[in-house]
């Protein structure tokens, strides 16, 4: 029996289970209907149990996978660094010049790199000149800690509340 069919029969039986208004009365099977109750809230309670025992499961899963992950993260920045040094080789032995290999050619291309010496001496300059388009403005953050706090204080703040939730976890 399905979660949610399980709540509805429990709702069909507590109806049943309504007192006669006219006599007071309770019906006379008031006894099998408790106990169906009875049997329908162990196996909620079974389908319950399952159900978190799906979440553990999916959580020891995701455990794996981000170990691997993170396994594989560092094979892959291994390789990457052997790259890196096989192919300085390759660099210091070619001098520069184009060479085929048979397998491969090694070849070179000229690129050019801006490099900032004193990154605050830069920035002072291109400031006091007017070159803005060649700085970058970041957009401050909110400390939503912070604003929680001075929300709480009583403060109103546009834009911005702390809301209450409930949440459900599984240990």
């Amino acid at each position: 029996m399905k979660l949610y069919e399980i709540n509805e029969a429990v709702e069909t039986l507590l109806a049943a289970l309504t007192v006669d208004p006219e006599t007071g009365e309770v019906p006379a099977d008031a006894d099998e209907v408790i106990a169906q109750l009875d049997a329908l809230a162990m196996e909620k309670r079974a389908v319950l149990e399952y159900l978190a025992k799906v979440v553990l499961n999916l959580r020891a899963d995701q455990a794996a996978v981000k170990a691997e992950e993170a396994r594989l993260k560092e094979r892959r920045e291994r390789m990457e660094r052997r790259e890196a040094s096989v192919m300085a080789i390759l660099d210091r032995e070619c001098a520069g010049e184009k060479t085929d290999l048979g397998v491969a050619t090694v070849s070179y291309r000229a690129s050019e790199v801006t490099e900032i010496t004193s990154e605050a001496d830069a920035r002072t300059w291109l400031m006091a000149e007017g070159y803005d388009e060649c700085l970058k403005y970041v957009e401050p953050a909110i400390n939503k800690t912070a604003l929680k706090a001075l929300i709480k204080s009583g403060v109103k703040v546009p834009g911005a509340c702390v809301t209450k939730r409930t949440n459900c976890s599984l240990k």
